[in-house]
């Protein structure tokens, strides 16, 4: 089973994020999100991104009723970082590689959850805060 955990990049950025952009490009990932006071905070993955994927939230079923049935709302409706392990993402990818990459790196899921997209990144490295 999915076991989500709040992950805290710094204790500076508010709970709540928005996304304004995704850019993957020669420097890496780059998750560009914004506050409500429109404070922007770029997360940056420069290490080995294996996967990634943006999913409209509405669509998430699944994920939604996992959330809801083994988690309290308030552990994830006004948050927007987490690190999942046991994660059903994270297992697909090691199937399709054949786990080429899980033992030689720590293989981490990053969720950033928002009110429109849900991004996921299975990254070795975690993100950098460059804003």
């Amino acid at each position: 089973m999915e076991k989500w955990e709040r992950w805290t990049a710094n204790p500076e950025i508010p709970d709540k994020l928005y996304l304004q952009a995704l850019i993957d490009d020669k420097d890496g990932l780059r998750l560009v999100f914004m506050d409500a006071d429109e404070n922007t905070y770029t997360f940056l993955f420069d290490g080995l991104v294996q996967s990634y994927r943006n999913t409209d939230e509405g669509t998430l079923f699944k994920t939604l009723k996992h959330l809801y049935k083994h988690y309290d709302p308030d552990f994830f409706s006004d948050w927007t970082l987490f690190k999942v392990s046991d994660s059903s993402y994270l297992k697909w990818l090691a199937e399709e590689s054949e786990n080429i990459y899980e033992t030689v790196y720590d293989i981490q899921h990053y969720v950033f959850l928002t009110s429109n997209d849900v991004v996921e990144v299975i990254s070795t490295e975690p993100p950098i805060l460059i804003s």
